[in-house]
């Protein structure tokens, strides 16, 4: 457009020209054009290289949807809170051997790799020595936490999806949700697997501090730990005289090992795969540097609660103190939903099981009592009609009680227990349903990382990622899960022998010798010494076979934490199972039912076995718990009292301290009790194996014991609170692992289910005084009519209880639902269907090319021609300032907008042959001018 035509275009309605811009003559509209233009030039390339400088639109949504949240000021500032810590000690020096020197060098080495590898992923670290040992505090920035929540697939609570509670139907869930429910103020949301790119969809994400919980902050953390590597940046500073690194001489060696069958190496984990050279990278995380002492302890810290406790940058809320308030109550619902949040899934189901466990335990409970009841009842009155009975004494009425437990009832009591025990699997099934899709875990083993410590010696493509990874043959698999096995087997055979050993000891003894022996002396040497050489074989023996137990799980090299806790808790339970019921079965079977080795030499039951079993069984449901109690309550206790006592002491020679020096020292001591509270190890893996061994005398010898279900709801009652106090306490915080379900305890129970119904029916046959009036014909029959009728009704049972209840399935429908219309809404719908993509669209490649078009030389060749004089700077500011006195053009064509879909920016495009139109819009859009 040149100048004659830009005024004519200037003219108003009735060919009257614009008063403003008709004082203005041709030559200097010819310079208000050309200034215009330099000006829309200049602002063209002030853009591009600010955009260059703050590429907004090349920033990840995640980082978008923040920077529009920071300058909206609706972003929550992320509070610093110490995710985990990582202790080692300090070097002394003792020790100035050239050796130690080159050791504490190469731990400092590795110590500064890896720090310097957390710094790489945004940590910050702070270090304070105490004593002995040196506190490195990790602090991990949200960022980092939402990547590896990414990497893990964790599900998320969706922002504006809150799950309404179905209002209470009945008196009694009316009841239970007004007096014993502990976690009404717990909301639950439709999840959905995390994406950093969906950010915004996500509830809570205004405030990263607050938007993962504490446990769910220290779980992510240690996945960050575990996997960093740093082999990749190995320094080649310790040399040997060959020039080969020594660690590296290890590690080839280890490698080349567990090319065989033969590898016992701890330090053989996944290796990275090299792309190009298809050669292993050996992967170094927290658990390599543990096991060569770089780091000697790690912690998760509590969430502070007490006064002495509490350091001054940390949370307010007393949440410990919360939870032990709602926790310690006997006559309400355990809080699962804190318990969950505080401990994580792994703890909360174990939790939820033994809940399941006592509910369902009630009905038992009283059933047997009244067997137990109706049978003391028997007893007395047959004791009375003797016709030589006068007073009953003391030794009368332990007889009575003896013989109590074997009644014409026990048989129905045990085909009722037996059937009961399908009862709560499946009423357990369904429970653990609702939590898993309730906590967000359902799919948690579907989408589970490989363990660190897995490692493969084939490397091949992945058939889902199409990438090279390493690979654990089947065959060397399978060859060591059957030498694990025949291990397994020979220590059974090991502990079944020392039993045995046990019991021809107390025989041999009590017929050879006590004859000639006061009682007193017959007691020791019988009962008592053969007791004291029980419990010291079952100790050695367990030391040992748990040891080996745990070396064999690793050397079988499974690739997920799951399947390495079934494998450890099948080997664990098997010594469990014959070494706890190993007597009873004794006693239940063979004792009173022939000799040893010689006719002479013959076990006897005093009175009848069924009451000898009864009495054992008991002795042991009492007995068994009290080691543990000890363990776990007792030896923390005094562990706390003398460090207290210690402290005490030490405090006497301490001056007073300033407000500063008493907040850093608060926070040292916080740091340095929770490092001296015991770990808990692998907490589940005791307290299940304890409940189900348990579990084991209520349905192995039902008939035999009608008060079982009585004593294990009173052990079960009184252990959970137990374990709430050392839970919180009196140990480290553990790892909140997430689980899916109880994992291989389900099969165990199953099996405990299964051989209950056979034990049962043989007790009943050969053991009971109810079984005595059959011959063996008859006692074979009851076996195999109990057994039959039993396993139909277990049969119909699990069939007509379904596993997943209706609520849950219909919830998991509507979860689904929303969360696809959820993500459907953040896409706009089509309209217009009859091009491709709209016209008035600009993008980043329309850009380029216009500046490739300004800057090719036919494009320079026309400006030239178009201005015969080069217009310099100072030119043309002058130009620019003349154009800026133009004011108050009236009538301008608005500019036409279009919105992108490629980057989602609103982006300014004039319509063709506009050119100038669009400079008067941008140069005149505001009520004042300003110049350029």
């Amino acid at each position: 457009m040149d100048a004659k035509s830009f005024k004519e275009s200037t003219t108003l309605g009735g060919g009257k020209v614009n008063p403003h811009i008709s004082q203005y003559s041709t030559v200097q509209f010819e310079d208000v054009v050309a200034a215009s233009r330099m000006a829309a030039r200049k602002m063209k390339k002030d853009h591009r290289a600010k955009a260059k400088k703050h590429p907004r639109h090349h920033l990840h949504p995640f980082e978008k949807r923040y920077s529009s949240l920071s300058e909206k000021n609706k972003l929550i500032p992320e509070k610093k809170c110490i995710d985990y810590v990582l202790i080692y000690t300090k070097n002394h020096e003792i020790d100035s051997s050239e050796s130690n020197k080159i050791e504490q060098e190469k731990k400092a080495n590795y110590r500064q790799r890896f720090e310097e590898k957390l710094k790489k992923e945004g940590f910050t670290i702070d270090e304070y020595e105490a004593h002995d040992h040196v506190y490195v505090k990790l602090y991990c920035p949200f960022k980092r936490l939402c990547k590896e929540a990414e990497r893990v697939k964790l599900e998320m609570p969706l922002k504006d999806c809150k799950i309404p509670e179905p209002p209470p139907v009945g008196f009694i869930q009316k009841f239970a949700d007004k007096y014993l429910e502990t976690d009404g103020d717990i909301a639950d949301f439709v999840s959905a697997p995390f994406r950093m790119s969906k950010i915004h969809l996500f509830d809570g994400h205004e405030d990263p501090g607050n938007f993962f919980r504490p446990s769910i902050r220290s779980l992510l953390v240690h996945h960050i730990l575990i996997n960093i590597d740093i082999a990749s940046e190995r320094k080649e500073k310790n040399k040997t005289k060959n020039g080969i690194d020594a660690v590296q001489q290890e590690e080839s060696r280890c490698l080349e090992l567990c090319k065989s069958i033969v590898c016992f190496c701890k330090s053989a984990p996944l290796q990275p795969v090299d792309e190009q050279s298809g050669k292993a990278v050996k992967k170094k995380g927290l658990q390599f540097l543990l096991m060569k002492n770089v780091y000697t302890d790690t912690l998760v810290l509590h969430d502070e609660l007490t006064k002495t406790d509490l350091p001054s940058d940390t949370q307010t809320v007393d949440k410990r103190k919360e939870l032990d308030q709602k926790w310690s109550r006997f006559y309400k619902f355990q809080p699962m939903w804190q318990i969950r949040n505080y401990f994580g899934e792994k703890i909360g189901l174990y939790f939820a099981w033994t809940g399941v466990l006592i509910t369902t335990l009630w009905i038992p409970m009283l059933f047997g009592v009244a067997v137990f009841i109706y049978g003391l009842y028997e007893s007395l009155t047959d004791t009375a009609t003797k016709p030589n009975a006068t007073s009953l004494g003391l030794q009368d009425v332990l007889e009575d009680v003896k013989e109590a437990f074997d009644n014409d009832v026990t048989p129905f009591f045990a085909l009722f227990i037996c059937c009961w025990g399908t009862i709560f699997l499946e009423v357990w099934k369904r429970r653990c349903s609702f939590l898993a899709y309730e906590w967000d875990v359902d799919q948690f083993e579907t989408n589970e990382p490989d363990r660190p410590q897995f490692y493969g010696t084939v490397v091949k493509r992945d058939p889902i990622t199409d990438s090279l990874a390493w690979f654990y043959p089947f065959k060397l698999q399978l060859l060591k899960f059957s030498t694990s096995a025949a291990v397994l087997i020979f220590m059974v055979c090991v502990v079944v022998a020392s039993v045995f050993a046990v019991i021809v000891y107390r025989v041999i003894m009590n017929i050879d010798y006590c004859p000639d022996l006061p009682n007193k002396e017959c007691l020791l040497l019988t009962t008592i010494v053969s007791s004291i050489l029980n419990a010291v074989s079952i100790l050695i023996l367990g030391k040992i076979y748990d040891k080996l137990a745990v070396v064999l799980t690793d050397w079988e090299n499974h690739r997920t934490q799951t399947s390495y806790d079934d494998s450890l808790i099948i080997k664990l339970f098997a010594f469990q199972f014959v070494n706890s019921y190993a007597s009873c079965f004794y006693v239940a079977f063979l004792r009173g039912n022939g000799s040893l080795f010689k006719d002479r030499y013959v076990d006897t039951c005093e009175g009848s076995c069924m009451a000898q079993l009864s009495f054992q069984i008991l002795t042991l449901m009492i007995i068994k718990p009290f080691p543990k109690f000890f363990k776990d309550i007792g030896l923390p206790l005094l562990k706390k009292i003398l460090i207290c006592l210690r402290r005490l002491c030490c405090q006497k020679n301490q001056v007073e301290l300033t407000e500063e020096n008493s907040a850093q020292q608060s926070q040292e001591l916080f740091l340095e009790r929770e490092r001296l509270k015991p770990d808990l190890d692998d907490f589940t893996m005791g307290e299940y194996t304890e409940k189900v061994i348990l579990y084991g005398f209520l349905m192995l010898f039902a008939c035999s014991f009608p008060l079982a279900p009585l004593m294990a709801i009173v052990i079960c009652l009184i252990d959970i609170r137990v374990d709430a106090k050392r839970l919180l306490y009196l140990f480290r915080r553990p790892i909140a692992h997430i689980a899916e379900d109880i994992g291989m305890w389900y099969n165990i129970l199953n099996f405990v289910n299964f051989v209950g119904v056979l034990t049962n029916a043989f007790i009943i046959a050969f053991t009971s005084s109810w079984g005595s009036q059959f011959d063996i014909t008859g006692k074979l029959a009851v076996v195999i009519g109990f057994e039959h009728i039993v396993f139909i009704l277990k049969f119909l049972l699990a069939y007509l209880i379904p596993d997943v209840s209706e609520d849950v399935k219909l919830a998991i429908r509507r979860e689904k639902y929303l969360v696809q219309r959820k993500m459907d809404n953040e896409s706009k719908p089509i309209n217009d269907f009859t091009k491709l993509y709209p016209d008035e669209v600009i993008n980043e490649e329309d850009s380029e090319n216009d500046e490739k078009k300004d800057a090719s030389p036919a494009r320079r060749k026309r400006h030239r021609k178009g201005n015969k004089k080069p217009v310099d700077e100072e030119t043309e500011v002058q130009q620019i300032n003349a154009f800026d006195e133009v004011s108050e053009i009236q009538d301008v064509p608005k500019m036409h907008s279009t919105f992108s879909t490629s980057d989602s920016r609103l982006v300014t495009k004039p319509k063709k042959n506009s050119y100038i139109d669009s400079v008067f819009h941008l140069k005149f859009r505001s009520s004042s001018f300003h110049k350029i």
